[in-house]
């Protein structure tokens, strides 16, 4: 375990899970993004603090994965960690355990931040939290996509919806697991659930945007990229596995 941590927990609730009663990929990025603001605010960086210091913090990519996916009405142990900025990256790495002290699921984000006047990415915060980040992170998840240019197939296109924008206007990182999943033939979906998924977010979708999402088949699992205007808005790899009965 690395030296900094920061520990909470969370149920799954009836709207986190899925037909199945199984736990959402998306509601699983959402829990980590909230004890990611909770790690944070636990060291006095609130919005007022990001306010004050002219930044904010995007997630450039991620990947999770689930050793069990978990049912409804589990509480869950999340203890996430994160890593010194890197060449304007953020890693962070949070496991989840099941109430019998199992892992179920990993996910690795990598964490970026931008400038509020401008946009342009920081290479380095311009503060320090002592106890907040460690030199190092050990475990980390494959964060390249086993990409497919051909044979792509269009789902059509995809708004971005009040419900799934955030604070900044735009589709919440979470979401967009959401969008890809119901890309797929509901056949597909219907009797499967992820096991991996890693997303790299390219641009931003604002509210009331469009994006077109093409799927294909690739390796072991399926390929997307959407494209808003002509260029990529973000592409993604999921891997499913049959619904256990």
């Amino acid at each position: 375990m690395e030296q900094f941590y920061y520990q909470g927990t969370a149920v799954v609730e009836n709207a986190d899970a899925d037909c199945h009663s199984l736990l959402k990929a998306s509601a699983l990025l959402r829990y980590v993004e909230q004890i990611s603001t909770m790690h944070a605010r636990h060291f006095g960086m609130d919005d007022k603090f990001f306010e004050d210091h002219g930044v904010a913090f995007l997630v450039g990519k991620q990947a999770l994965r689930f050793s069990r996916v978990p049912r409804r009405g589990e509480t869950l142990t999340l203890c996430s960690r994160s890593e010194k900025a890197l060449h304007g990256s953020i890693k962070r790495v949070t496991t989840l355990t099941d109430e019998a002290g199992q892992e179920v699921a990993m996910v690795d984000s990598r964490w970026i931040m931008s400038s509020l006047e401008d946009g342009h990415i920081l290479r380095q915060p311009g503060w320090t939290v002592e106890g907040y980040w460690n030199e190092t992170v050990e475990e980390e998840l494959p964060l390249l996509l086993h990409k497919r240019r051909d044979s792509l197939t269009s789902a059509g296109l995809f708004t971005a919806r009040y419900s799934q924008c955030d604070l900044h206007y735009h589709i919440n990182n979470a979401f967009y697991l959401d969008i890809v999943c119901d890309a797929l033939p509901l056949e597909i979906m219907r009797d499967h659930v992820v096991k991996f998924a890693s997303i790299n977010y390219h641009r931003e979708v604002p509210m009331g945007q469009q994006v077109e999402v093409f799927y294909t088949p690739s390796d072991d699992g399926w390929y997307f990229i959407a494209k808003r205007a002509d260029k990529t808005a973000f592409e993604c790899y999921l891997e499913l596995e049959p619904v256990k009965q």
